[in-house]
C-alpha cells in the first residue's frame, strides 16, 4: 500500500479588533496604576501638588514646612468688609480695629487630608483635580472677639435710646417714646456666624440685633406753669480744648428734660447716657515717659517723652447743663480735664531714681536663632519702663501681643503636653529674668505661674514664671515708696539676659532659700511616633523625659528691723520623652499614630 503524506498545517491565532483594545486598556490602565502610585510615593508626607491656603501654595511640602511658608506669608489675617443691616439701614463695620488670625495648623491639616479620604477613585480624582485646576483652602479665622464687641458698641452707641414717658411741658403734652437697645452680644454671635460662611472677597452682611424698650407708662402729672420767656432754645456745648462741641436741639432737650410743679429740670440720668458716646471721643490716654539711667554718672535722661491725656469731665459738664437749662442760655461750657502721666518727664527731679535697686539674670546660650530674636525682642519692650510707687507692674500689659506681627518669630512652645513650634517661643526666658529680679528685690508677687514642666534654661526649677497674653501674667507691686526703672541687657553673643532695676534701695535684706523638692513622680514610658518624612530605621528624638515634682522656695525679707517670710511652692508635670521613627523602625514599645514632621 502506497503512504500518502499530507504537508502539515501551523495553526495561526488571528487577533481581532476587540483583543487590540483589550491590550491597549490593560496599557493604559498599567501606565495609569504605575503613575498614581509614582505619584502616591513622591507624596508620602507631603502635601498634594496645586492645593493653596490663603492664596500661598504649599503642595509638595511636608506639613512642617507648609506652617513655616504660611507663618512667613500670612501675618494677619485680613477680614472681609462687614455691613450690619436693621429696618433697611445699614452700617459698616470698622474691621480695621479687629484683629484677626488664620488657624494656620488647621489649614495645613485639612490641606494634607485633600485626596487622603481613603476612597482611591475618589482620591485620585481630587488629586488630580488639585494638580490641574489647583484648590484653595480657607482658613477658619480666629477673630478678637473683645474688639469685635468695641467695635459693635460704638456702632450701638450712636442708635441707642432710652424710652421716654409721657410728659407735659407747661401746657403742652410730650408723648410717650419707645427706646431702643442694641442687643451687642447677639449682634457679635451673628457677625461670626456670617464670618464663618462667608465666601473669599465677599462683603459680609450681619444683622444688628436691636431691642424696643417699651415706654413707661403714663403718670398723671399735674401741668406746670412755666413763663412764655421759658421756650426752650437750642444750647451749643463749647470747649476751650481742641474746638470740641455738642449741640443739643430742641427735640434733644425735650428728651433730656422733666417738668415738674416749680419748672423744668434736667434728667441728669439721660444727659449722661447722651454724653457717652461723646465722651468716647473726646477721651484719650495719657502716655509715660521712657527714661533711661546712667549707672556711672547717675544721669536719668529721657529715652521717649511723656504726653497728658484727656476727659471728658462729665460731672462738670452736667452742671453747666443745669445751669444753662435754668437761666435759658444758648451756651455752655463742654468741660474737658488734662489728666497727667504717670511718669512724666518733667518731674524726673522728683522720682528717685539714683541707684540700682534690684538685678536678675538668667541663661540661654545654645539656643536657635528664632528663640535669641523672640528674646531680643520681648526684652525690646521693657527699655525704659518706669513704674511709678505702689505701681503694679504687668509683663503683659507691656509686651501685648506675641505675634508675628509685632516682631516675633516661630520658636518651640509649650503646647498641651508637648512641645511644638509656635509664635513666640523664648518669651518665657524674659519673663522669668523680670520674675528673679523682682522676686530677689524682696517685690510682692501679685501673679505669676510656673511652667507645666522643668525647663532646662532656666537652671535649678522653681524660679521660673511664665506667661500667656493676654490671660497668663507676671505682675509685682513696686513698694519701694520711689520710682522703679526697668532696664534689661541682652547679651546675645554670650547668651545672656539681665534685668536691672533702678530707684531708691529700701532698707532691706532678701534671703533666698534653696529649692526643696518634694513629691518626685516619674514619666511613663517613652512614646514613638512613626513620621512618614523619616527613613527606616531613622530614630529622632524631639523631647526629653522630665519627673515631676514639687519645688518649694522660701524667700526671708528684713526690711526696717522687721522680719517676714513667704513661701513660692512651683508644682510640676512629669514629662515623658517622644521619639519619631521612620517606618518599620522596630521599637520598644507600641508606636503612635503616623504624622508629619
Amino acid at each position: 500500500m502506497q503512504q500518502v503524506l499530507y504537508p502539515s498545517h501551523r495553526t495561526r491565532i488571528r487577533r481581532t479588533a476587540l483583543d487590540m483594545a483589550v491590550i491597549l486598556l490593560l496599557l493604559t490602565a498599567f501606565t495609569a496604576a504605575t503613575l498614581v502610585a509614582a505619584w502616591g510615593f513622591w507624596h508620602t508626607g507631603r502635601i498634594y501638588t496645586g492645593v493653596s491656603v490663603g492664596g500661598a501654595p504649599i503642595g509638595g511640602l511636608t506639613r512642617a514646612d507648609a506652617y513655616r511658608r504660611l507663618t512667613e506669608t500670612i501675618y494677619q489675617y485680613p477680614l472681609p468688609p462687614v455691613t450690619l443691616v436693621h429696618d433697611g439701614a445699614q452700617w459698616p463695620l470698622p474691621t480695621t480695629q479687629v484683629r484677626a488670625r488664620a488657624d494656620l495648623l488647621d489649614a495645613v491639616n485639612r490641606a494634607y487630608l485633600h485626596g487622603r479620604s481613603g476612597a482611591l477613585l475618589s482620591d485620585v480624582v481630587n488629586q488630580l483635580g488639585a494638580a490641574l485646576r489647583g484648590v484653595e483652602i480657607t482658613p477658619q479665622v480666629v477673630i478678637d472677639q473683645e474688639a469685635l464687641h468695641n467695635a459693635v458698641a460704638t456702632i450701638a452707641a450712636g442708635i441707642d435710646r432710652p424710652s421716654i414717658g409721657e410728659r407735659r411741658l407747661g401746657n403742652i403734652v410730650i408723648s410717650a417714646q419707645p427706646g431702643v437697645a442694641v442687643d451687642i452680644e447677639a449682634t457679635v454671635h451673628a457677625v461670626l456666624a456670617a464670618l464663618a460662611l462667608a465666601r473669599n472677597g465677599a462683603v459680609v452682611q450681619a444683622p444688628l440685633i436691636v431691642q424696643s424698650i417699651a415706654a413707661p407708662e403714663s403718670a398723671a402729672v399735674a401741668p406746670a406753669v412755666v413763663p412764655a420767656s421759658s421756650e426752650i432754645r437750642p444750647l451749643v456745648l463749647r470747649s476751650t480744648v481742641d474746638a470740641f462741641s455738642l449741640a443739643l436741639s430742641p427735640a434733644d432737650l425735650h428728651t433730656l428734660i422733666m417738668s415738674t410743679e416749680g419748672g423744668v429740670v434736667l434728667d441728669e440720668a439721660r444727659l449722661r447716657h447722651h454724653l457717652e458716646p461723646l465722651a468716647a471721643q473726646i477721651d484719650r490716654r495719657p502716655r509715660d515717659a521712657r527714661l533711661r539711667f546712667n549707672p556711672e554718672t547717675g544721669a536719668v535722661t529721657v529715652l521717649s517723652p511723656s504726653f497728658p491725656g484727656r476727659a471728658l469731665d462729665v460731672d462738670a459738664t452736667v452742671a453747666a447743663v443745669r445751669d444753662a437749662i435754668a437761666n435759658n442760655a444758648g451756651e455752655a461750657p463742654l468741660v474737658i480735664k488734662s489728666v497727667a502721666p504717670a511718669v512724666d518727664m518733667n518731674r524726673i527731679a522728683e522720682m528717685g531714681i539714683r541707684e540700682r535697686v534690684a538685678s536678675g539674670r538668667s541663661y540661654f546660650a545654645g539656643s536657635s536663632a528664632s528663640r535669641i530674636r523672640n528674646i531680643e525682642v520681648a526684652a525690646r519692650h521693657f527699655e525704659g519702663v518706669v513704674i511709678p510707687p505702689n505701681g503694679i507692674f504687668s509683663f503683659n500689659n507691656i509686651v501685648r501681643d506675641v505675634s508675628s506681627a509685632n516682631g516675633f518669630e516661630d520658636s518651640l512652645v509649650i503646647w498641651g503636653d508637648r512641645t511644638a513650634v509656635g509664635v513666640g517661643g523664648g518669651v518665657c526666658q524674659v519673663s522669668t529674668t523680670v520674675f528673679r529680679a523682682a522676686y530677689e528685690g524682696g517685690f510682692p508677687i501679685v501673679e505669676r505661674y510656673n511652667h507645666g514642666y522643668v525647663v532646662d534654661w532656666y537652671g535649678e526649677p522653681g524660679l521660673d514664671a511664665t506667661i500667656f497674653t493676654p490671660t497668663v501674667d507676671f505682675r509685682f507691686r513696686n513698694d519701694t515708696g520711689a520710682y522703679l526703672l526697668i532696664d534689661p541687657v541682652v547679651d546675645s553673643a554670650n547668651g545672656v539676659i539681665t534685668f536691672n532695676f533702678y530707684g531708691t534701695r529700701p532698707n532691706r535684706t532678701v534671703t533666698v532659700s534653696k529649692p526643696e523638692i518634694s513629691d518626685v513622680i516619674k514619666p511613663e514610658a517613652p512614646v514613638y511616633t512613626v513620621d512618614e518624612s523619616l527613613a527606616p530605621g531613622q530614630i529622632k528624638q524631639v523631647e526629653w523625659q522630665k519627673d515631676g515634682m514639687t519645688v518649694t522656695v522660701t524667700r526671708t525679707i528684713v526690711e526696717n528691723g522687721t522680719t517676714r517670710t513667704d513661701t513660692l511652692r512651683s508644682k510640676y508635670q512629669p514629662w515623658r520623652a517622644v521619639y519619631l521613627v521612620g517606618p518599620g523602625t522596630e521599637t520598644p514599645s507600641p508606636v503612635a499614630t503616623p504624622t508629619s514632621n
